[in-house]
């Protein structure tokens, strides 16, 4: 088989491998359609995010590595030994979402708290090849009503509606959504879902911000000449929003906000409000306290899945609530269109990308 393997950042070869076996408890998946995460592209660079150092160690023990790809529909064609959840036929997806078993949590009875998780791509091979083997217990499988495309795209979903579970909006909440690429825009749609009164999308580009309210956002700002808190403050009548969700931060080398969007967004917070972080802040990153003291704000990390979340997100998409096909914008044919999809990514803009570029690899 085909098989993408990195020897170092920046280096990536599209080599001949072994077919990989199914040994006990894990399953050979065929890649039908993969994309990248955004997280994979600063991580595959070089640039400063905080797995970093982790890719160093891994390069310095052995190379090449078959890294990344954690988001794909693949097909079981193997089943391994013990396997009961899966069979061959199924189309699956990787959800991050199983428990470990040996952590402090998982020992005292209290595995919702498990945040040990396989991550594939790095624990795992990846789904950068034509075939790649995984654990049975960190994938899920998807009915007929979820197209290859929007099944590719679900693990994104699946994080975004476990976070969101946990930051609690409640019906009736105004929530503004920084940043819209494939997180930002399928928080929109989770939080209308959830009940909320108004959602507030926020983005520098009038594609994005078109494709927002026709998914649902009820007042789009575009940052290039408006100012986003005073935006926000005015569609409030100077109250401040309930719920903030910041998909714009990150590196600003990849073409992020840094922590700009972050401190606008304890700006336009009403007081009490809260506030959750999902663009992974740059590395030794800084944020002003005061607001958060002041205003008595409540700030959200990220939640692990649960398997009723992660069922819960494959029936969004299946029933239509969640739509992800009008955000997929650029579809390549064939393996050896990986380094391709790296370099749109890398440069959303210059591309018109909202979604990440998918690339079929078997159909």
């Amino acid at each position: 088989m085909k098989s993408w393997l990195s020897y170092d950042f920046n280096d990536m070869r599209l080599e001949d491998a072994p077919m990989p076996k199914a040994r006990p408890g894990w399953v050979v998946c065929r890649t039908r359609v993969l994309q990248l995460s955004i997280t994979e592209v600063a991580e595959f660079r070089g640039l400063p995010v905080s797995s970093h150092e982790v890719y160093k160690e891994m390069w310095n023990k052995q190379r090449p590595l078959p890294l990344f790809g954690h988001e794909f529909c693949a097909e079981v064609v193997e089943i391994g030994a013990g396997v009961e959840n899966l069979s061959v036929g199924d189309r699956v997806f990787y959800h991050r979402g199983a428990q470990c078993g040996t952590c402090r949590y998982c020992k005292a009875g209290q595995s919702q708290y498990c945040r040990s998780s396989t991550f594939v791509g790095e624990d795992t091979p990846g789904c950068l090849a034509e075939y790649f083997p995984v654990p049975a217990h960190v994938v899920a499988r998807v009915p007929k009503e979820v197209s290859d495309f929007e099944c590719a795209s679900l693990q994104p979903l699946v994080s975004m509606v476990s976070s969101l579970e946990g930051l609690g909006i409640s019906m009736g909440d105004t929530v503004a959504v920084i940043g819209l690429g494939p997180m930002g825009l399928d928080t929109l749609q989770v939080a209308r879902v959830a009940g909320a009164g108004k959602v507030i999308a926020i983005a520098r580009r009038d594609e994005v911000l078109s494709l927002a309210r026709s998914l649902g956002a009820d007042v789009t700002v575009n940052v290039t000449n408006s100012d986003p808190v005073d935006a926000v403050m005015q569609a409030t009548n100077g109250l401040g929003c309930d719920v903030v969700v910041d998909c714009a931060g990150g590196s600003n080398e990849q073409g992020h906000a840094g922590t700009s969007a972050f401190q606008q967004g304890l700006q336009m917070l009403r007081n009490e409000g809260r506030i959750m972080e999902v663009g992974h802040l740059p590395t030794g990153a800084q944020i002003i306290y005061g607001l958060i003291e002041k205003k008595g704000l409540r700030v959200f990390g990220r939640r692990a899945p649960s398997a009723r979340m992660i069922q819960y997100s494959i029936d969004l998409v299946a029933s239509g609530r969640v739509k992800i096909e009008p955000t997929i914008l650029h579809k390549l044919h064939g393996i050896e269109k990986v380094p391709e999809a790296f370099d749109m990514l890398a440069n959303k803009a210059r591309h018109g990308i909202i979604n990440p570029p998918q690339v079929v690899v078997w159909q």
